[in-house]
């Protein structure tokens, strides 16, 4: 994992809050996603997985947010929407 994994790891788990979505990390035999519990939106990311996982798990769920409305710098903004397009087709 490197720096720049970590920060946009950070920066998609910011942009699924700002959507509305509640962050669980967790471990368990389960790959993560994301799921609705009383009424709320969850994203559950297993904490003994590699943040390769994590950023797909993110970005299959990010796929269709409103990215534009989310505030972030632009360079951030250009590599989460790089790993958005890069787990598209998974």
């Amino acid at each position: 994992m490197t720096k720049k994994d970590t920060a946009v790891l950070r920066a998609m788990e910011g942009v699924a809050k700002a959507i509305g979505y509640i962050i669980r990390w967790d471990s368990g035999p389960f790959r993560g996603g994301r799921c609705t519990l009383g009424g709320r939106e969850l994203i559950i990311l297993n904490r003994l997985h590699p943040t390769e996982v994590h950023l797909g798990v993110l970005a299959r769920i990010l796929r269709d947010a409103p990215l534009a409305e989310i505030s972030m710098r632009k360079a951030m903004r250009k590599r989460v929407e790089s790993v958005i397009r890069q787990h598209s087709s998974e």
